[in-house]
């Protein structure tokens, strides 16, 4: 039997010289989409770059032998007539986006291919979304007499469209991207074998009939997931839905953002507002007539920065002061700055300026998109969890006296993992609430003796089993002080459990308590020392980054890596401070301060319980 495969040409045909020759081809026509974003067409610097691309193409077009060149796409790699040239990283991101634009499975480019056929490709590429071009892009070629390079749709347009909005979408998917992310982790670690292995036992000895035994597992198998596949789809409708709505939003902004409007304010010279158009006021949030004869800088928020000269007035008398103020918080000034830019001549004048800002409403539609997409997956994966951790305790209960050593352990190991994924969750509902700003303390009077106390006897259980030693140094006589008493329980019971983690057998750990002045203001210092590994003092800076697990030694604990971040947040909502002191191989202590009860705390409490006494209707209402 013939091979059905032609040989190469004689006439050169190289598998590396047509790659290359593809590739500065690819590279040419991207480069040129890049330049028409400036230019037109027939611009010198565009028809320069398309010759190039034009001369490669004829090129390789003439090794592929065959009269034609076909160049297609399969899963980010480019292949021309079956040989793989080269991936997507190595190309313009303009040149993935033809393919993925038009829907294109293919590119034919036929010999005697011209400058104006090229030149037509790339108008049709760089064409507006809401043009002729856009709507029928074979049309389009047709009309400008392009008749050798074909585009080729692919055939399974429909099929991926019918998988859900916007799949397939991924450079407008990063938020979605971010918590489909945090999903699958968790759904791995659901479906990490011990599940199934621990099912599996329990129908095979509750069902000894091997054939029954197997319609039984594969009933109760197919059950569950089609219970999971109908509560997914029903949490990410809602969310497909409104990406969809967000992506209709920034095709329609993408327009609008070519006619950018200035706002202009007008101040005399003690820095006070004059004037403001329209356009500032909504800036500034703020009509003229309430912001008419205030000082620019009252009242702003935090994501604004005002940058004024220090002196306003021109003296004619003295040299003008060159200082520049800018008002704003540290992190908004930072910002600003990262994404400014001076524009200045070749004589060192500065003549300009550039400044890229965020759009503030639409990072806030996407960071709500983020939240709501966490709460309803947390949610959903909470109620199947306590299902099965329920369900778990049940067969314990009743059928651990029969199980054998083996089939306890996985009882034990799965009902060891449920606990995990439970405690996964909550950090990843804290860390949403604390992102948000939903998180609250209530600060009440505390001894900081019983706060310690109730953490460390919590875990001392833990430690044994580790044989690792617990100690609490609290001295009498320290002050009462303002915090949440769950809140602070659970950020000692974070570092606690960090340290029983990271401790090995025969350690230390030790709880200090001891009372400290920061300038006037008193505080009480909660202290976690241990005698693990350490942390060296480069990752020291990040352990309270979240989503970053710190190895320490040769230990490496799973986790979500947001318990420190948790724990810090909710000690600097309580007004104190968190941080560590450790050096490698002797061990870490992670501090924490909060402020003692001050007078107008007492006061303000004593009034609070004067308030929730209920008085008669009487007495409200004439004062007594």
């Amino acid at each position: 039997m013939a091979d059905p495969t032609p040989p190469a040409p004689t006439s050169g045909y190289a598998g590396s010289s047509l790659e290359r020759q593809c590739l500065e081809a690819l590279k040419a026509i991207g480069k040129a989409l890049g330049q028409m974003a400036l230019y037109k067409v027939g611009h010198p610097a565009v028809a320069s770059t398309i010759d190039t691309a034009l001369e490669n193409l004829a090129a390789a077009v003439e090794l592929a032998g065959a009269g034609e060149l076909i160049i297609s796409v399969d899963q980010q790699n480019f292949i021309a007539n079956g040989r793989m040239i080269g991936t997507a990283a190595q190309l313009p991101n303009s040149v993935p986006s033809l393919f993925n634009r038009f829907k294109l499975n293919s590119l034919t480019f036929r010999a005697g291919l011209t400058h104006e056929d090229v030149a037509g490709l790339c108008e049709l590429a760089a064409s507006r979304p809401d043009s002729p071009a856009a709507a029928d892009p074979k049309g389009f070629l047709g009309e400008k007499g392009i008749r050798h390079i074909v585009l080729n749709e692919a055939t399974y347009v429909k099929s991926a469209e019918t998988a859900g909005e916007g799949a397939g979408k991924g450079s407008d998917s990063g938020g979605t991207a971010c918590a489909e992310e945090q999903t699958r982790e968790i759904n791995e670690a659901i479906s990490s074998g011990l599940l199934e292995s621990t099912l599996y036992a329990l129908v095979a000895k509750a069902v000894p009939n091997p054939v029954l035994r197997a319609k039984v597992l594969a009933q109760v198998m197919k059950l569950l997931e089609v219970d999971i596949a109908k509560r997914v789809e029903e949490v990410t409708l809602p969310l497909k839905r409104e990406k969809k709505a967000v992506e209709n939003e920034a095709a329609r902004t993408s327009n609008v953002l070519q006619n950018m409007v200035e706002g202009v304010v007008v101040v005399d010279d003690q820095g006070k507002i004059l004037m403001m158009n329209p356009t500032a006021e909504q800036i500034y949030g703020s009509a003229l007539a309430q912001t008419a004869g205030k000082g620019i800088t009252e009242k702003i928020s935090d994501q604004f920065v005002v940058t004024m000269a220090s002196e306003i007035g021109l003296p004619d008398d003295r040299d003008i002061a060159k200082e520049v103020k800018a008002s704003g918080i540290d992190d908004t000034k930072k910002t600003l700055r990262a994404s400014s830019a001076v524009v200045k001549t070749e004589e060192g004048k500065v003549v300009g300026m550039i400044t890229a800002l965020h759009d503030a409403a639409k990072h806030r539609e996407l960071q709500k998109m983020q939240r709501d997409f966490i709460a309803h997956v947390t949610h959903e994966l909470r109620a199947p969890l306590s299902s099965i951790r329920a369900a778990l305790e049940i067969i314990k209960s009743e059928f651990g006296v029969k199980m054998e050593d083996e089939e306890t352990r996985m009882l034990n190991t799965a009902l060891k993992n449920s606990d995990r994924l439970a405690e996964m969750i909550n950090s990843i509902l804290d860390f949403s609430r604390i992102e948000s700003g939903q998180m609250t303390v209530y600060p009440k009077p505390c001894e900081p003796g019983k706060i310690a106390k109730e953490a460390v006897d919590s875990l001392q259980p833990w430690a044994q089993k580790k044989r690792i030693e617990f100690s609490l140094e609290a001295p009498s006589g320290l002050p009462i002080i303002e915090s949440d008493f769950p809140r602070t329980v659970q950020v000692l019971v974070n570092l606690l459990s960090n340290a029983i983690k990271f401790t090995p057998a025969g350690g230390k750990i030790t709880v200090r308590l001891a009372r400290r002045m920061e300038g006037d203001a008193p505080f009480v210092e909660f202290a976690v020392a241990d005698t693990g590994p350490g942390i060296p003092k480069a990752e020291q800076t990040r352990v309270f980054d979240k989503f970053v697990q710190i190895s320490a030694g040769e230990s490496h604990v799973g986790g979500t890596g947001l318990g420190l971040s948790i724990a810090k947040a909710l000690v600097r909502q309580q007004k104190g401070k968190m941080w560590i002191e450790s050096e490698e191989g002797r061990g870490a202590t992670f501090l924490f301060t909060l402020p003692v009860q001050t007078a107008q705390a007492v006061e303000a409490t004593r009034m609070r319980s004067k308030a929730a006494v209920a008085l008669p209707w009487w007495k409200k209402l004439l004062g007594r």
